[in-house]
This record gives structure tokens, C-alpha cells and sequence, in this order.
């Protein structure tokens, strides 16, 4: 027996187009390291990088570190930066020492002091003429 036609409603008939999926984009996770430590110069030079990031390394057995920074397009050489660590040693803090004062200067403050006795002294002779009247 024939099927029945239903001009309104079809079983085998097309589907609207579905809308193209955006991709959906997994949020980064926000634990990470501020170094990468490697062995050797070669591996850091190695280590992917991603487009438009920078990597810092630490060499765990010399003392240097690198940096590693990729541009924005694919065309971009890799920009790469090698540092060598000096260790300092910590300064105490000490009380300032009294400077040494200057041979000049001494000198100076002498004769500032034997024109103050001076001074003095005529004060008080000035001081004795008045209290004797003659």
C-alpha cells in the first residue's frame, strides 16, 4: 500500500543547516613555573615556544641563564638570549665609620680658636680698664 502524502511534513526532508561551531577555546591553567630548568644551552634552544611568548631557563649545571622569545607570525625567527649568573655576597650593614677629617680643615678650626682666646682676652681687659677708674 502507498504511503500517504503530507505536502507539510516530510520524513526523509532536509535539515536546516546547523550554525558552524565556534571553536571553543580551554582557559589556561594559571599554575606555572617562572623557569625552565635544562640541562645544556642545546635543549633550551630546542624548547618549543609558542607564537608571541618568551621562556626563561636556568642551566642546572652552569651558571646561565636564557632567554627564548617567538614572535607573532610564523615567518619570525626565534630570539634567543643567554645570561651568565655572578653570585655577590651580601653586604653587613655597619655604622657608618667616622671619616678621617680633612688635615686642612683641622687646621682651620685651630686658628678659629686661638682668634676666640684672643677675642676673650681683650674682652676682659676692656672689661678691667672700665671697673678702674684712674
Amino acid at each position: 500500500m502507498p504511503m500517504p502524502y503530507y505536502p507539510y511534513f516530510q520524513q526523509n526532508a532536509p535539515q536546516m543547516p546547523q550554525m558552524a561551531q565556534m571553536p571553543q577555546f580551554q582557559q589556561q591553567n594559571n599554575t606555572r613555573s617562572d623557569f625552565v630548568v635544562v640541562r645544556s644551552e642545546d635543549e633550551a634552544r630546542n624548547f618549543p615556544v609558542a607564537f608571541g611568548n618568551t621562556v626563561t631557563f636556568k642551566n642546572e649545571s652552569e651558571p646561565y641563564m636564557y632567554t627564548k622569545t617567538m614572535g607573532l607570525s610564523q615567518l619570525d625567527r626565534p630570539v634567543f638570549e643567554k645570561y651568565k649568573l655572578i653570585k655577590e655576597q651580601a653586604q653587613e650593614t655597619k655604622a657608618p665609620e667616622k671619616p678621617e677629617p680633612d688635615p686642612g680643615m683641622v687646621r682651620i678650626q685651630e686658628e678659629i680658636k686661638s682668634i676666640w682666646k684672643e677675642i676673650e682676652l681683650l674682652k676682659k681687659k676692656n672689661m678691667t680698664k672700665k671697673e678702674d677708674p684712674k
